[in-house]
């Protein structure tokens, strides 16, 4: 590094810097200012990318209201006669909303299976605040996609399909929605990953992950490039206040859609096995090189895989050509086969590879097991999906299973690792029996409320007061009988 030394100059040379210094600095300004003024240019042409796919886009994104009905808890028959019957509870309703956007102007709107689920209305409002009542035409569980159809008077404003196929990690995205119902809201950042499995929203995942807000009421609204195209459906978030939020890719939903139109449902292939990922510690067992394609576990009775010869141990390594990543990328590669369509598997038993041939059957129906919740939904009775736990309602079965006596309460079926549930004590095979609890600050006798099915759990949850802590009584099966204890549940009804 040279340093200069002003007093070691000739007076000559001195002045000549400090006549040349001034013009030299006023330069500078004018330079410094040039570059920020064509700054403030490319980001106005930027700023009028953003409210141009604003106004193009947002007269094609609808609000959705779902109406669901709250059934009547009746009294199970052959209890005490001597008994007074309780009466039931009155019949109600219960709402919840979501986004969604017009792929066809007849009317045609795409959105979360998860917004329409269950529900038995549906109000579609557009963005002239019409309103109109909308019907189901086909939904998709596995890939949590749904198409329902409007009646309007005339045309309606559509939006165009980009390819998700062309993203990159980093390039632009944009979310539209409805966020806690605020309507049309424009949300701006990048698409953060790709290809992110294992969310838990639906079987079939493979998520566009973006930094775009995505909060509940955002599912079902589209995911745009800066060409202000559809490259994704807004559908789930890590967690409240995160900044990371998935979107279905439109490709995969393109291909769903179709069927969706003309047959209400979508075939998939079956196999008929159970699979499980391949780790580190047993490539070298089962005679890999590395840790990919999917592990058999068993073979489902009836299956086609069964009657293919494929054998417990088996490695699913390729199926007709295509590598197998793991067990997801098996599950689409399976599920996005038509039914009745002859696969060859490359399988690796006990590090021998064989080709084997297997003619896939129709994915049997996905059963209703209980209500799962799902995060990116506003519902308007409650807060959903925040809490990390999923349940069910308890039947012979997961009594016979899980070594409990008693029928009443729900079944806690899932509990999400780090969730607030997971920090409060809660595990899987817990039952949830019974809640006393009270206001903070309240000095008075806890409400105390037993707890039978899943009904009577949701609607007892919207009566407890936010910030309460919630005494539990809980039971669980064990080789000794069912054994009963006590839990303080702190964030169940957090703030």
């Amino acid at each position: 590094m040279v340093s200069l030394d002003v007093t070691k100059l000739k007076t000559r040379e001195v002045r000549m810097i400090r006549r040349v210094f001034p013009l030299t600095l006023i330069f500078l300004v004018f330079l410094v200012s040039g570059v920020h003024g064509a700054s403030l240019s490319v980001l106005r042409e930027i700023e009028g990318v953003f409210t141009k796919i604003a106004d193009r886009v947002k007269p094609a994104v609808v609000s959705i209201r779902a109406e669901s009905r709250v059934a009547r808890v009746r009294r199970k028959p052959g209890g005490d006669k001597n008994k007074k019957k309780a009466p039931p509870h009155p019949r109600g309703s219960r709402f919840s909303s979501g986004s969604g956007f017009i792929i066809d102007s007849e009317g045609y709107i795409l959105t979360n299976n998860h917004v329409v689920a269950g529900a038995r209305r549906l109000r579609v409002r557009l963005s002239d605040d019409s309103v109109y009542w909308a019907k189901v035409i086909g939904t998709d569980p596995y890939t949590d996609l749904a198409l329902i159809k409007i009646d309007a008077k005339g045309p309606l404003p559509t939006v165009e399909l980009g390819d998700s196929e062309k993203l990159r990690v980093g390039q632009w995205a944009i979310a539209v929605g409805d966020p806690f119902g605020i309507t049309r809201t424009f949300t701006v950042g990048v698409v953060s990953g790709m290809g992110r499995t294992g969310v838990g929203v639906a079987r079939y995942e493979y998520f566009i992950q973006t930094d775009a807000a995505i909060n509940r009421g955002n599912s079902g609204g589209p995911l745009l490039n800066i060409e202000g195209e559809v490259i994704g459906i807004n559908t789930a978030i890590s967690a409240p206040g995160s900044g990371i939020g998935f979107a279905i890719p439109i490709n995969m939903a393109r291909d769903v859609v179709k069927y969706l139109r003309r047959m209400g449902t979508f075939p998939r292939g079956y196999l008929g096995v159970t699979i499980q990922p391949v780790g580190n510690d047993m490539a070298h067992l089962l005679g890999l090189r590395g840790p990919s394609g999917a592990l058999v576990g068993s073979l489902l009775k009836g299956g086609p895989a069964q009657y293919a010869g494929v054998k417990a141990g088996d490695v699913i390594v390729g199926i007709n050509g295509k590598k197998v990543d793991d067990t997801a990328h098996l599950q689409r590669l399976v599920g996005w086969t038509p039914p009745g369509e002859a696969v060859s598997l490359d399988v690796v038993r006990y590090g021998k590879r064989e080709r084997l041939s297997v003619t896939l059957i129709k994915l049997p129906d996905a059963p209703n097991r209980g209500k799962k919740l799902v995060p990116a939904i506003q519902d308007d009775n409650a807060e959903k999906g925040a809490y990390g736990m999923n349940i069910e309602n308890l039947t012979p079965e997961l009594m016979k299973k899980n070594q409990l006596t008693t029928p009443a309460g729900v079944f806690v079926s899932e509990v999400k690792s780090g969730s607030r549930a997971f920090r409060d004590g809660l595990r899987a095979g817990m039952v949830i029996r019974e809640f006393s609890y009270r206001a903070p600050g309240d000095r008075t006798a806890p409400v105390r409320v037993k707890i039978r099915n899943l009904d009577e759990f949701e609607g007892v949850l919207r009566k407890i007061p936010a910030g309460s802590n919630v005494l539990a009584r809980m039971g669980r099966g064990t080789v000794q009988g069912e054994r009963t204890f006590f839990m303080v549940l702190r964030s169940i009804r957090a703030k």
